[in-house]
């Protein structure tokens, strides 16, 4: 009964407990078997891939000029992806063909690139690759360029290619790619034939459905959008006007760019572009001017461009700067705080060369100005009026409107017997109208308000014709102490103004090529000069002080019953200096005349006062 009872509780028989272990071990084998034929099965398929790979890079013309090495890839079957592990991109010794045009080279060493959405099988079966994504991460970009015009790539043009064995290489017929991405990139670039070495770090680009298609001796490329920023920027030249160029966090965006290319002409269109970046530093080519500037933006939507704290600086003194020049050189430095270009017209400008512009705003501006007058005038120099000077830039210009506020402007000199004068122009806001080239019957327009060395207001009015080498000139200064001119008046005459108040100046008139000619007001009264001679004795500094003051009119008008002194003026323009010494002869002519008159005022102002006298 007992025994029963045992056996009955002895469910498995013994045969089946034999089969158990048999059965684990055959699932245990064929689990093996699986691992170890999907092991030999993935580093095939990988290998086959791997092939496939270079295979379809070397379908391709570009294999004739480069060369494709990587270490290993890594596959995911199941979503189409392949990473690319080390992978390098680089001309080779020998190139397969010989295509005379190609004068540049690129090479490339990425840590990893990633393919996703790949036809696997149209990579195994035809070696082509079609895939939907690419993201190259932290690869090393050295550009080798060496033509005017840089081609680094065939273009399978059968005119320029030296014949040869028939092949079945492809050209680039078509590509499309949905997304690209590089991240993290450092690019190294020398140009041998432009002299110039350009290094970036953190360079970053995405580029989105991006289609490739190829045309008779070129390519079409085809973007929705397009994004590159740079961290770090360094340049070198040693061509042209800039020695070193440096800049941070430099991002551009564009939309919808089309490209086409051929060996010789590239033409591109966009529908949007926005780039800005971040202190900009640049060197000039002899070491002697910094230009910086903290922000750049420029919105081809919005047809603006802005630039922020501008600044131009020496790196040296005067001294240096100046021992470059045989005759009398103006040198300029400074700042500007903000200056803002509005409504550009980019279609003009990149399509027709037009630069076409409704307004230029600058605020915050402060210059410098220095001239050396120990040095000789160049007798050859001949400069023109700003008319004529705009009249003939290259390029078609107009500009609406240029308008500056908040200047402040100081003008150094070396006299001749080496002191310096200072002068300072405060509180100055500028607007010209009609800058252009396009219209030679118009006339450019200049209004400025200005106060000499922060005391002195004055306004003026500026008409330059664009079809003959003249100006109109209005200009009115508002009452102030004569005395405030003593800093100006001592800095080039032993006079000093120890008593007056000037009531008005107003003159205007016309300044011809090589002459100018117009009206004085000059308004003052209780006039007192002083001339101290430093090589006279005192008391003839006396005599000729007290000559002076009995000469001169105290007050204009002398009385209030008698009309004041108004007179016509002349002078000779100096031929090689500009526009504003023409004023500055004209001011101090006028007021010469007035305090004592030639012959011809005399006669007007006496039939002046006659007229007056008649009429009470």
């Amino acid at each position: 009964m007992k025994e029963e009872i045992l056996h009955s509780m002895d469910t498995n028989p013994p045969e089946a407990q034999k089969k158990r272990p048999i059965a684990k071990i055959i699932l245990a084998s064929l689990l093996l078997i699986l691992i170890v034929a999907g092991i030999y099965i993935y580093r095939n398929f990988t290998r086959l891939l791997s092939e496939s790979l270079v295979n379809s890079f070397n379908a391709s013309v570009i294999s004739d000029v480069y060369e494709l090495k990587f270490d290993k890839i890594r596959v995911n079957i199941f979503s189409g992806s392949i990473q690319v592990i080390n992978a390098s991109v680089f001309p080779r010794t020998t190139p397969l063909k010989v295509y005379p045009y190609i004068n540049s080279s690129l090479s490339l060493k990425a840590e990893t690139i990633a393919l996703e959405g790949v036809a696997l099988r149209t990579l195994l079966r035809e070696n082509r690759l079609l895939l939907n994504k690419i993201i190259i991460s932290k690869p090393e970009i050295e550009f080798q360029l060496n033509g005017k015009r840089n081609i680094i790539l065939p273009f399978m043009d059968s005119t320029s290619v030296t014949p040869a064995q028939e092949s079945t290489e492809r050209p680039i017929e078509s590509f499309e790619l949905l997304e690209f991405e590089l991240t993290d990139a450092s690019f190294h670039s020398i140009n041998s034939h432009k002299l110039r070495e350009f290094k970036i770090e953190k360079l970053s680009m995405a580029i989105h459905n991006l289609i490739v298609s190829k045309h008779f001796g070129g390519y079409q490329t085809i973007l929705s959008a397009v994004s590159l920023s740079i961290g770090d920027f360094h340049g070198t030249l040693k061509k042209g006007p800039i020695q070193s160029v440096h800049f941070i966090d430099f991002n551009i965006g564009i939309d919808s760019l089309d490209l086409r290319f051929t060996i010789d002409t590239l033409t591109y269109q966009f529908q949007d572009i926005h780039t800005r970046l971040q202190a900009l530093d640049m060197q000039t080519a002899d070491s002697l001017f910094r230009v910086s500037m903290s922000a750049f933006d420029l919105s081809y939507q919005n047809q603006s461009v802005i630039l922020k704290d501008i600044s131009v600086t020496p790196n040296v003194s005067h001294a240096v700067i100046q021992q470059d020049y045989q005759f009398q050189h103006t040198e300029f430095s400074g700042t500007i705080g903000t200056l803002a270009i509005n409504a550009v017209n980019f279609d003009s400008l990149i399509y027709s060369k037009k630069l076409l512009v409704k307004e230029i705003a600058l605020d915050q501006i402060k210059a410098a100005i220095f001239k050396d007058k120990t040095k000789p005038i160049d007798s050859a120099r001949r400069p023109a009026y700003l008319g004529q000077t705009i009249s003939t830039i290259p390029l078609p210009v107009h500009i609406n409107e240029v308008k500056a506020t908040n200047i402040t402007l100081d003008n150094t000199e070396r006299k001749t017997d080496s002191s310096l004068v200072k002068v300072s122009i405060n509180r100055a806001a500028f607007v010209a109208k009609n800058i252009t080239n396009q219209d030679p019957k118009s006339n450019m327009e200049i209004n400025v308000s200005a106060y000499i060395n922060n005391k002195i207001h004055f306004d003026a009015i500026l008409t330059f014709p664009y079809n003959r080498p003249r100006f109109l000139f209005d200009v009115h200064f508002d009452k102030f102490n004569m005395p405030d001119l003593n800093p100006l008046i001592q800095a080039y005459t032993p006079a000093k103004i120890n008593e007056g108040v000037v009531d008005e100046i107003s003159f205007s008139g016309v300044a011809e090529q090589t002459f100018a000619t117009g009206m004085m007001k000059f308004l003052y009264h209780d006039l007192v000069i002083d001339l101290e001679l430093n090589n006279q004795a005192k008391w003839k500094s006396a005599i000729i002080a007290l000559t002076a003051n009995t000469v001169l009119n105290s007050s204009n008008p002398v009385s209030a019953n008698l009309p004041p002194r108004e007179v016509q003026f002349r002078i000779e323009r100096d031929m090689t200096k500009g526009f504003v010494n023409v004023l500055i002869k004209s001011s101090l002519n006028g007021l010469k005349e007035t305090m004592i008159m030639s012959k011809e005022n005399r006669k007007t102002h006496q039939e002046a006062k006659k007229k007056s006298k008649a009429g009470r």
